[in-house]
């Protein structure tokens, strides 16, 4: 990246360094020696001049060494090689050593001269040649043409050059095809005979002289088309393409369409070389279409096609049953995995199999149904799936069509209550079973041969349902059975009742069952007086009894009963009895309010009642009176009682043998009233009084205390009959109450005649008197005592007065009241009572006085002194001790002076006061502790004038005025300004009294003015004389500090500001030192100027000031940065990792304020990291980057905002491998190699199979990108491999660890057993491969303690194994053992060896089966040296040559027996009986008792039909 080239500044200089004058004592003859001296060629020998153009093909950099004694200037003219012409010249100032020349032509030769002016006029000067590098070429392109050629095209770059270099690469070797040199008039060039669908880089540069300047393209040729495609399948799930002619296309794409679903099922890339592939994990029975195109580059080719099926799937699970219909059987199958187009269906009939009908049905249907077939038949299904040209087919086991039931079933009981007859009509078939039925449980089973039409069953239960099954059997099917129910005669109940139990709505009826059964009982209930029928009663068979509810109370009924089984009834039973009556209802004794008699009242109750039985007595009374009263009666008066006396009745109802009474009822009779009741206060204010005349009557006597004015009963006092009077204590003070006295019987009360009395109110506490807010009043207060009261009564007397007092009321809630209308400063006497009704409380006194009046028309006069105030006021009426006369300085807010003078003084005086305060005065009439106030009045006194005036500017607009005060100063400050040349007023400020300065704004810059300051108190003031001052200038206005482009040169500009000024002065300072670097002064008319022989890359500060006389103001500082120096020698590798780049250059100690590191990814030219370091760096590491990735780096020297570019150079991170390879087997010679997706990116990655035991080259496979596993096929059994996977991305390579891949051993094949009575032969097929040996295992089976195996390592096909033990089993393995120690899979073999002769067996091992396919085992079976086995297992086998169960038997399933091939299966594993503590005789094991459908796990299913088990 190169920066932006800046306009030069050229600076004039007033005299040139030739035209300097000669200094005194110069050497001009020691100089004169030198002129004339050139040094031509690439670097100088006086002023070591050198040139560089630093990547730039139109400038050239000059650059010397300055002379011994320093140089004036430098003069320096540029002019093509040979042609004597100036073409550019320039001059440069002192301490410059380096100069650029611009709008050059490049590739040109061009002369430079340096002279370098010295002192004395003296001069120096070299010449040298230099040229510009070339322009590089413009429009590159590479296109290609054809399979195997490239045209390079482009345009010619500015300038001259000598001609091209052309060199073609092919990029994936890295190696040099073509290296060819062209005229440079040439801007086109064709290469041929290139390799089809490879990519290829050009390099063209652009030559002159030594010079060169180049220019890039890739490219790549178009791919040739393969050929020969061919698509086959190779299992159900798998297809292989294959094709030739593939080597002329960098990447080979295969994609794989499902024409069934018209979906991609599988895409794939391959590089170059690739000549067949395996689609794997296909769905079967699918036609697939194969499509192939190549690329290379952005070429792609479209190749040819091909189409193939993969095998069908054979149907699972194919079973041939009876359907729902009649004579019909349904073929059903498991749908395999994958496709096909249809099912070819066969049914096959009879014994041989001929074919009956054939069907075609869709793929997906999984059943097929038969219908009209002959009853009885056997029948057997083929069903074929077919996919395109392919087929597999499946059988099915033999099926039989069901027989028909008989029909026209009859069941009759003929009257009997113990007999059935069975009969129906003849149906076709082997013959019949008969099942007859109780309540579901089997009674009788029996099978009739073809030909009986009927069966009487004997000896059954009366009243009992039975269910009659028939069925006709043929073969192995019964048909589904005709049922048929009907009852035997019941029995009639016996031991009938029939009880009320105390309840008057229903009766209990109960019974004695009958012996026999029944369906249940009915009944029907009268009404025994009417005859009429109330209701019918039918219960179930188990029920003894029955409560008849809703009956009518005190009736009699009579219920007939009997037994009913289904359609028949038993003889009847009879019972009667009666309910139980009510009681009556709402019973009440009432008083009619006469104290002699009470009234009876009751409710009649629901049913029936022949009389009423009335009992009334009293506790108090020993008599007692008892009446009867007819049915509908409901009331009865008693006469004659006792007054204030309980009485209770008790009312009987009498129904039949039956009566019930009711609850007894209570009442009183009334009591007499009292007389003469008063009420009085008490001894105390919380008491009062109560006293009557007793009147007869009541049994005790009830006082009420209750406020008049609310009536809410506060106090209830019950008094015993014989007193007539009650103290009632502890009551409110001043309260107005109610007393009623309520004599009391029972509930009954009366009262007397109501009195009204009030307790002694309590005088008022804390009574004061205060004067009130004016001088002719009286405040009196005081606190309200306990209790209540009707209002306050108040009087007042004027001490030393005989007129009578004044007196007041005041209301009950007041505390407070203010009396009028008194004589100002007099005292009185307050005395004060509460009133409640008649009754008054002790008085309160206390004594109060009124304040006196406050003197009128106050003033306050200053007499023209700054010391000296005067008072004056009127006399007030009214009386007073004397005044209090009070001087205020508000100024200090203090009191000053107090003065106390007679009654009668109207005026006084005040003296050496403070100047320029203010002041207030008070007089105030005093009359005991009272006083009265008049208002205030202020006034001010003369001020004093300022002194020690002074003014300053602290800025261009601005003047400060200070000055001091005498005293406490003055009530405030006017400050007068005006223009001192012109008069004209500038400012006119009022200031507080605490103001010492004040600040002149908005002034002219430079101008001078006059100023007075004025104190002021009130109306009063005082002036200071006239002083005068001018104001200081602006600072320089938009002050800019530029980089003009050079490393050692910044320039500054400025604006004018406004106001008048002597001159500016600049100061340049070291930003990193803060020392001076260059001072300069201008005059007032300058706006500018250039600060050269600066440190480039350097920060500097600048301070620019205007000066005026004595004042200098400076604008703000600012800041720039000289251009920095680029960095040198960079460079950049991955130092083997594949997400670090390292980058490090030449670290200068000056000329940059740091390094910026830009690391661009090189396709995309996005910024990967933008890192800044420190100038002191030389060195930094990029990490996190992506591997296998080109990456170019630019680093920059930066110094502040500016920068300077090294130029891009890049390098790769080194590509990635998974960290994480594993092998795994994957059937014989087959190993599947993993791994996970491999980070960054790569342009190919390999996988490498060494083989140890063939010094050759690894073989070697490309993988696509993104696959994460490929299957080695082939391999060696036994044979130990190393596999890598190696990825490359541009120059690098990087490999994972070896991993060790051991292949397994095939397993032997073809066991053989040959036994003898003690020894065993055997021998096998040798396993493919490197065998090491064979590992033959021997261990005996037995039921006792475990037996130590026998391990055999042989090294053939064959072995002997002896000393064995006769007549037993032993388990026989044998593994290959591989040249790499591993072993196969062993091979298991069960052998016996050969029965020798024994003696006869102590017992006969054979346990019985009961019919319902239970096991009886008895102890006899087991061994008690067996006591080490948890489970003994039940096999169920139909092979009744098994001797002993084999260990695929104990793993077969009742799916594998009921479903498949299998004779035996596991049925149930039983607990070893001696683990527990007593052992029972026998137990019972069921076998073949569970449904279990299609499971396959281990269940104890249903035996098969038609088959003998042992």
């Amino acid at each position: 990246m190169r920066s932006l080239l800046l306009p030069l500044l050229v600076l004039c200089v007033p005299r040139l360094p030739g035209t300097l004058a000669q200094g005194e004592g110069c050497n001009h003859t020691a100089q004169a020696g030198l002129e004339g001296q050139d040094a031509r060629g690439e670097r100088g020998t006086l002023l070591n001049v050198s040139v560089s153009d630093h990547d730039r093909s139109d400038s050239l950099l000059l650059s010397w060494d300055e002379p011994e004694g320093g140089a004036r200037g430098y003069f320096l003219a540029l002019s093509p090689l040979g042609s004597g012409m100036l073409l550019q010249n320039a001059s440069a100032g002192p301490n410059t050593t380096s100069f650029w020349f611009h709008g050059l032509t490049p590739g040109t030769h061009y002369e430079i001269e340096v002279t370098a002016m010295l002192a004395c006029r003296d001069t120096t000067s070299q010449t040298i040649t230099a040229q510009t590098s070339p322009s590089a070429v413009l429009n590159l392109t590479l296109s290609s043409s054809s399979s195997s050629s490239l045209r390079a095209a482009w345009a010619h770059g500015h300038g001259h050059r000598d001609g091209y270099s052309l060199a073609l690469w092919h990029s994936h070797s890295q190696s040099l095809l073509r290296n060819v040199s062209l005229l440079p008039s040439t801007s086109t060039f064709l290469f041929e005979g290139l390799q089809a669908g490879s990519e290829y880089a050009l390099k063209v540069s652009t030559l002159a002289g030594t010079r060169q300047a180049s220019t890039s393209a890739h490219q790549w040729t178009a791919p040739s088309i393969p050929t020969q495609l061919r698509l086959s399948p190779a299992s159900s799930t798998s297809l292989v393409a294959s094709w030739a002619g593939a080597a002329g296309a960098a990447w080979l794409h295969l994609e794989l369409h499902n024409l069934l679903t018209q979906k991609v099922s599988m895409s794939l890339s391959a590089r170059r070389g690739l000549s067949s592939y395996t689609f794997q994990h296909l769905h079967p029975g699918t036609h697939y279409w194969l499509g192939l195109s190549a690329t290379a580059g952005p070429y792609t080719a479209l190749g040819p096609n091909a189409t193939a099926w993969t095998y069908p799937l054979s149907p699972d699970n194919v079973t041939l049953s009876s359907a729902e219909e009649q004579n019909s059987l349904e073929a059903r199958w498991s749908v395999p995995g994958g496709h096909r187009d249809f099912y070819l269906v066969t049914l096959q009939e009879g014994q041989d199999s001929a074919p009956s009908r054939n069907i075609s049905v869709g793929g997906d249907n999984d059943h097929v149904t038969f219908h009209g077939l002959s009853p009885g038949q056997q029948y057997s299904v083929q069903v074929v799936a077919v996919a395109g040209p392919y087929r597999a087919s499946a059988q099915s086991s033999a099926a039989w069509t069901e027989p028909r039931a008989p029909s026209a079933v009859s069941l009759s009981s003929q009257g009997s209550p113990h007999r059935l007859l069975a009969s129906w009509e003849e149906a076709s078939g082997e013959g019949y079973l008969l099942l007859l039925s109780l309540a579901e449980h089997p009674v009788h089973n029996s099978s009739l041969p073809r030909g009986a039409t009927s069966f009487t069953y004997e000896g059954l239960h009366p009243g009992s349902l039975y269910s009659f099954e028939v069925s006709t059997v043929a073969g192995p099917y019964t048909s589904s059975p005709q049922c048929i129910s009907n009852w035997t005669y019941p029995l009639p109940p016996e031991q009938l009742t029939l009880s009320n139990g105390g309840h008057s709505t229903s009766l209990q009826a109960s019974w004695r069952a009958a012996s026999s059964g029944s369906t249940g009982y009915t009944g029907t209930l009268w009404e025994t007086k009417s005859q009429e029928q109330v209701r019918n009663v039918t219960v179930g068979s188990d029920w003894t009894n029955v409560t008849l509810e809703n009956l009518v109370p005190g009736r009699q009924y009579t219920l007939e009963m009997a037994a009913v089984a289904g359609p028949y009834r038993s003889p009847v039973r009879s019972a009667t009895d009666w309910t139980y009556p009510l009681a009556p209802s709402g019973v009440t004794l009432t008083n009619t309010r006469r104290p002699m008699g009470l009234s009876a009242f009751w409710d009649k109750a629901a049913g029936d009642v022949d009389q009423f039985h009335l009992q009334l007595y009293s506790k108090s009374h020993a008599a007692q009176r008892n009446t009867s009263v007819g049915p509908n009666t409901h009331n009865f008066t008693f006469l004659g009682l006792s007054p204030g006396t309980q009485y209770f009745l008790k009312v009987t109802v009498l129904a039949g043998p039956y009566r019930s009474s009711s609850h007894f009822a209570t009442e009183w009779t009334y009591p007499l009233s009292l007389a003469n009741v008063s009420v009085q206060p008490g001894r105390e204010p919380q008491e009062l009084r109560v006293s009557w005349v007793e009147s007869g009557g009541g049994r005790d006597h009830l006082v009420q205390l209750s406020v008049a004015e609310s009536l809410s009963i506060i106090r209830n006092v019950s008094v015993p009959r014989g007193v007539t009077q009650l103290a009632l204590q502890g009551l409110v003070p001043g309260s107005r109450y109610r007393v009623e006295i309520i004599s009391q019987a029972g509930p009954h009360r009366i009262s007397s005649q109501t009195a009204i009395g009030y307790t002694v109110p309590l005088a008022p506490r804390a009574l004061s008197a205060s004067p009130a807010s004016t001088a002719r009043a009286l405040a009196v207060h005081w606190e309200a005592a306990a209790g209540h009261r009707d209002g306050y009564l108040l009087s007042l007397l004027q001490e030393g007065s005989s007129a009578w007092p004044r007196n007041l009321e005041a209301g009950k809630d007041s505390t407070n009241v203010t009396v009028a209308q008194l004589e100002p400063g007099t005292c009185y006497l307050v005395r004060m009572w509460a009133v409640a009704g008649p009754y008054r409380s002790l008085p309160e006194n206390t004594t109060g006085c009124t304040v006196p009046a406050a003197p009128t028309n106050l003033s306050l006069t200053n007499p023209g002194s700054s010391s000296e105030l005067y008072t004056f006021w009127n006399e007030p009426p009214g009386r007073r001790d004397h005044y209090h006369v009070t001087l205020y300085s508000l100024s200090t807010q203090s009191r000053i002076q107090v003065q106390t003078l007679s009654p009668d003084a109207l005026n006084t005086s005040w003296t050496q006061l403070e100047a320029g305060s203010k002041f207030a005065v008070q007089v105030t009439a005093v009359k005991g502790s009272l006083e009265a106030s008049s208002i205030n009045v202020t006034q001010w006194t003369y001020p004093l004038a300022p002194v020690n005036l002074t003014l300053s500017s602290p800025s261009a607009s601005a003047l400060v005025v200070a000055w001091a005060v005498l005293g406490r100063g003055a009530e405030g400050f006017v400050v007068d300004a005006h223009e001192t040349a012109s008069g004209t007023p500038v400012g006119h400020t009022l200031l507080g009294g605490h103001a010492r300065s004040h600040i002149l704004r908005k002034l002219s810059p430079g101008t001078r003015y006059s100023v007075a300051v004025r104190a002021t108190a009130g109306p009063f003031h005082a002036s200071t004389p006239n002083l005068t001052h001018c104001t200081s200038p602006l600072p320089p206005a938009a002050v800019r500090l530029l980089s003009p482009g050079h490393p050692d040169r910044l320039s500054v500009a400025w604006g004018a500001p406004a106001g008048g000024r002597d001159g500016y002065s600049l100061t340049l300072y070291r930003a990193a030192l803060g020392t001076v670097a260059a001072t300069a002064s201008l005059g007032s008319d300058s706006h500018n100027f250039t600060f050269t022989g600066l440190a480039p890359g350097s920060k500097y500060l600048l301070e620019v000031a205007s000066v005026a006389g004595s004042f200098r103001a400076p604008a703000g500082n600012v800041s720039n940065w000289t251009y920095p120096v680029a960095p040198r020698n960079v460079y950049m590798t991955n130092q083997g990792y594949p997400n670090r780049l390292s980058a490090s250059w030449r670290a200068e100690p000056q000329g940059q304020e740091g390094y910026r590191l830009l690391l661009y990814h090189s396709g995309s030219g996005t910024v990967a990291a933008n890192v800044s370091v420190g100038k002191g760096t030389s060195k930094f590491t990029f990490s996190g980057l992506a591997p296998g990735h080109k990456y170019l780096l630019e680093v920059l020297s930066v110094a502040g905002p500016y920068a300077a570019s090294a130029g891009n150079i890049s390098d790769w991170t080194t590509p990635s491998v998974p960290q994480n390879l594993s092998a795994v087997a994957e059937g014989n010679s087959s190993m599947l190699i993993s791994w996970d997706s491999v980070p960054g990116q790569q342009d190919e990655c390999q996988l490498w199979l060494r083989d140890p035991r063939n010094s050759s080259l690894p073989w070697r496979h490309s993988l696509a990108r993104g696959q994460g596993q490929h299957l080695l096929q082939g391999l060696i059994p036994g044979r130990n491999y190393s596999v890598s996977l190696s990825c490359v991305a541009g120059p690098y390579w990087s490999s994972t660890k070896p991993l060790a891949v051991p292949v397994e051993p095939d397993p032997v094949k073809d066991v053989q057993c040959l036994p003898e009575s003690r020894s065993l032969y055997l021998n096998w097929t040798s396993s493919p491969g490197d065998v090491e040996a064979y590992e033959v295992v021997t261990e005996r089976l037995s039921e006792g303690p475990p037996i130590s195996r026998l391990t055999m390592i042989i090294p053939s096909s064959e072995a002997s194994l002896e000393g064995l033990e006769p007549n037993s089993s032993y388990q026989i393995l044998v593994s290959t053992v591989g040249m790499n120690t591993l072993r196969s899979q062993a091979v298991a073999l069960l052998c016996s060896t050969a029965v020798e002769p024994l003696p006869p067996p102590l017992r006969a091992e054979v346990f019985p089966v009961e019919a319902s396919s239970t096991v009886i085992i008895s102890p006899e079976l087991f061994s008690e040296e067996n006591g080490q086995i948890e489970y003994y297992g039940v096999i169920a086998t139909t092979n009744d040559s098994l001797l002993r169960p084999t260990q695929e038997i104990m793993s077969s399933t009742w799916y594998d027996h009921y479903y498949g091939t299998e004779d035996s299966y596991l049925a149930v594993l039983l607990p070893n009986p001696f683990h527990q503590r007593s052992s029972p005789n026998t137990w019972r094991v069921p076998v073949g008792t569970e449904e279990c459908g299609h499971s396959r796990a281990t269940c104890n299913g249903k035996l098969k039909a038609n088959e003998q088990y042992r």
